[in-house]
């Protein structure tokens, strides 16, 4: 009987524990530049949307070749936002960064965070601009997902309607 109430004991808790795992809110939304993105600009203008009204504490540039801070005109807001946005002072040579804020979550009860990597080109080396895809013959359905690793797990795998 002790190890049965132990037992109920134990899965209660872990229950509880991930329950409250699983409500915590990540305030991250959307970004400017996008994560990953390749820059030919050394002078740019960032812009980060939250999802929900949020203390912004710190926004900054970290080089990662040597982890050195770089200067932004970003200022603390006085209340909370739900987006913010400002420009880097001095261009930046080609290379890694990051864009790291952090903050707290008020309406959640949490601290939040995040990082948003990108990349400055070098002159030159600017990414080529994507060239448009070939429009499908008339009549044709398209077949989506064919480019996937697991296209048969979307439908992709399967023949086309008719055959």
């Amino acid at each position: 009987m002790k190890s049965l109430f132990l037992g109920a004991a134990l899965l209660a808790g872990l229950m509880a524990g991930t329950g409250s795992m699983a409500r915590a809110q990540c305030a991250f939304d959307q970004s400017v530049p996008n994560a990953n993105a390749v820059l030919d600009d050394p002078r740019p203008a960032v812009s980060i949307d939250f999802t929900d009204e949020f203390e912004l504490n710190e926004v900054r540039v970290v080089a990662l070749a040597d982890n050195s801070l770089r200067p932004t005109d970003w200022t603390r807001p006085a209340a909370q936002v739900r987006a913010t946005s400002f420009r880097v002072t001095e261009p930046l040579p080609p290379g890694k960064y990051l864009i790291e804020w952090n903050g707290y979550l008020r309406r959640h009860f949490h601290a939040d965070g995040g990082s948003i990597p990108f990349t400055v080109a070098a002159a030159g080396d600017a990414p080529p601009e994507p060239s448009p895809a070939a429009a499908p013959p008339a009549g044709a359905a398209p077949r989506i997902g064919s480019d996937l690793r697991y296209p048969a797990l979307l439908g992709a795998g399967a023949p086309p309607p008719g055959r």
